[in-house]
């Protein structure tokens, strides 16, 4: 089974997501646990360094297709992670990924989250002080 996210710490003080799949409810519990593993690494992360990460977030191998818990530990990650984040960049995806990106930003509301269409575009906006 392909794990339906996963996080990893880049070089410099960025921090890299990525959704996977369907989250559906045969992989729920696991996304559940890696949500809160990402939750530790982003606090741990932030702390150490004194100050907020910037989040790579990538839907480029992400359905779109997804159940309500899944979209609502999405949000709780977000929620988490907002005193340990600067900025956010969500990208990729197909059409389906990107409206399921866009109902989770507008349900979240921030200003430091953006949705772009690929990766070079996110990057720039993240290094862009």
């Amino acid at each position: 089974m392909v794990e339906p996210f996963d996080v990893a710490l880049q070089d410099t003080d960025m921090v890299s997501m990525r959704l996977v799949g369907t989250l559906n409810d045969t992989n729920f519990e696991i996304l559940k646990s890696q949500v809160e593993a990402a939750k530790k690494l982003v606090k741990s992360e932030s702390e150490k360094r004194g100050h907020p990460l910037k989040v790579l977030f990538d839907l480029t191998k992400f359905t779109g297709t997804y159940n309500v818990g899944a979209m609502l530990a999405m949000k709780g990650l977000e929620e988490h992670n907002r005193p340990y984040t600067s900025k956010t960049a969500v990208f990729g995806g197909s059409a389906a990924a990107q409206v399921a990106a866009e109902l989770t930003l507008e349900l979240i509301g921030k200003d430091n989250l953006r949705l772009f269409p690929n990766r070079e575009d996110a990057l720039v906006w993240l290094n862009h002080e």
